[in-house]
């Protein structure tokens, strides 16, 4: 056989074999990577690469030390959603000028990840700004993110890139009824 007729069948088996591995799933509002039946975030994975490299955190405070601040926030998270967030505690919390990122822990709901702004001295949900629940099949830290920076697009840039998402909290496909 010629070198050029075994090269061409040679990268056609290629394709072929790569194809029958690899896949392009279109999944909601985007689009995964799907390899032998499992599915991957490629997008969400380069984002979260990018905005390590990229991220300056000298403007955030991680607040979770303070008492008063902590306490004050943590108070209003409580207030939210009685009865069940009487018994929240708080993961991370960390703030920039009159912003905050709360993370919050239940003992009957899923963890959730809260936008609050300070006016006039008192603390207050951003009502649409706050995560609960499960990111898959996307990957937890780039899709919370994005979500937040949707839902409060005047929260600092800053602020909502060096807060720590544990994707291992978010990324769970069945339902939980605590940590």
């Amino acid at each position: 056989m010629k070198r050029h007729v075994a090269a061409t069948l040679l990268g056609v088996l290629g394709v072929l074999i790569i194809d029958s591995h690899f896949d392009w799933v279109g999944h909601d509002n985007g689009t995964l990577l799907e390899v032998n039946g499992q599915q991957f975030d490629p997008k969400g994975w380069i984002a979260e690469h990018w905005r390590q490299l990229h991220q300056d955190c000298r403007p955030v405070h991680d607040d979770i030390a303070t008492p008063t601040k902590a306490t004050a926030i943590l108070h209003t998270i409580q207030q939210h959603s009685l009865p069940d967030s009487l018994e929240a505690t708080l993961l991370e919390l960390h703030t920039q000028a009159e912003w905050a990122i709360a993370e919050v822990a239940f003992k009957t709901l899923n963890p959730s990840i809260v936008v609050l702004r300070q006016t006039h001295g008192d603390w207050n949900i951003q009502e649409n700004a706050v995560w609960s629940g499960s990111t898959a099949p996307w990957l937890a830290a780039d899709f919370v993110r994005r979500y937040l920076r949707q839902q409060a697009p005047d929260l600092p840039r800053a602020l909502l890139h060096c807060v720590p998402i544990e994707g291992n909290r978010y990324a769970f496909t069945a339902s939980r009824t605590g940590l």
